[in-house]
């Protein structure tokens, strides 16, 4: 698997789990703040699972 695909598949799978808990943290009517808390809990989540991979794939 290459680097830009494992890339965007770690990212993905981050934004679908932390899309809930951005609506559930964040009730907002227009959607603009859980998309931010969304967009940062990606990151968050994404961040150390791609390491993570990046590591066990390297070993």
């Amino acid at each position: 698997m290459n680097r830009p695909l494992r890339l965007a598949l770690t990212f993905g799978v981050a934004f679908v789990v932390a899309l809930p808990l951005g609506f559930i943290f964040a009730p907002d009517p227009t959607g603009v703040v859980p998309l931010f808390l969304t967009v940062g809990l990606a990151a968050v989540l994404g961040l150390p699972a791609y390491l993570g991979l990046s590591r066990a794939i390297a070993s």
